[in-house]
């Protein structure tokens, strides 16, 4: 009876997981992935030194959407396993009950 309450814990515990990385960026070595991070820096650095005023409407979202990859990407490479809250709940209390 334990043995399936603990692999019923243990299915919903990993059902809640998710792993946020691509598979390029699970490839990178720790040099290559400090060097894109600089390079993205460097980017940021320019666009946020660039005159706004001067850009149309479409120049602008385009660099939105820039930014926006980056930031995905950058959290990509971040390689963080999240939990939802409903599996962080069922598992404080099923610690509970089986403790």
């Amino acid at each position: 009876m334990k043995s399936r309450i603990y692999l019923f814990a243990l299915t919903l515990l990993l059902s809640g997981m998710s792993v946020n990385a691509n598979a390029a960026e699970k490839n990178m070595t720790k040099a290559q992935t400090e060097v894109r991070i600089s390079e993205m820096k460097q980017r940021v650095d320019q666009i946020r030194a660039m005159d706004m005023s001067h850009l149309n409407a479409t120049e602008r979202t385009g660099l939105k959407h820039e930014l926006k990859d980056m930031k995905k990407e950058l959290r990509a490479m971040d390689g963080v396993i999240y939990i939802s809250a409903g599996a962080l709940i069922l598992i404080i209390i099923l610690l509970i009950l089986l403790l």
